[in-house]
């Protein structure tokens, strides 16, 4: 375990998938103290919050489950509960298949990962990407993660490539997309190494 996003607090939207759950320990076992919410209230996807919730707590971390449909209002409502009860959002993981209008109520120096799963539709990857770009010319530091190249491949041309040095495995590239390392990145796309 790495302190390298020690005092960070992270919420991941999507828990209750592949993708967004590797996110969320990958951020607590970097150190952060994580908030998890689903895109839907039910029964699977609490189940899902609240094991991931059991893999924070091994390692020493805060974590709170939430529930949401997604939508705008859910969103931000999820954002002021997680801030409430562990304090300033300063990582967003988005995992869900859309995009929102405008993200409120995090810190004013968030590090927001668009996160494309394996298992997105090739038009909402798309869809993504352009948001995560429309995010990153407002002004916030904006990136998408592609979780392979397969998928990469299957969206075919993206936004800008950032390469880092050495191609991270997904939990990785979370971390370094969230941390001070990628603090110049805004506007580009990481693809993990599968």
């Amino acid at each position: 375990m790495t302190t390298e996003l020690a005092g960070r607090n992270a919420l991941v939207l999507g828990v209750e998938r592949a993708a967004g759950r590797k996110a969320a320990v990958a951020l607590a076992e970097a150190g952060a103290d994580v908030a998890v919410v689903t895109l839907s209230d039910e029964t699977k996807a609490e189940f899902a919050a609240n094991s991931t919730l059991n893999e924070f707590w091994a390692l020493g971390r805060k974590g709170i489950a939430l529930t949401s449909d997604g939508r705008e209002d859910a969103v931000k409502l999820a954002i002021l509960a997680a801030s409430e009860q562990l304090g300033p959002i300063s990582i967003l993981v988005w995992h869900a298949p859309h995009s929102i209008p405008k993200i409120a109520g995090l810190r004013s120096d968030p590090a927001i990962v668009v996160l494309i799963g394996d298992d997105q539709a090739t038009d909402g990857a798309t869809a993504l990407l352009d948001w995560t770009t429309d995010l990153s010319d407002g002004g916030l530091r904006a990136n998408a993660l592609i979780e392979s190249q397969e998928t990469a491949n299957a969206i075919g041309p993206t936004i800008k490539q950032h390469h880092p040095e050495a191609a991270p495995k997904l939990a990785a590239a979370i971390v370094y997309l969230a941390s001070d390392a990628s603090a110049a990145i805004e506007g580009a796309v990481v693809i993990a190494a599968g």
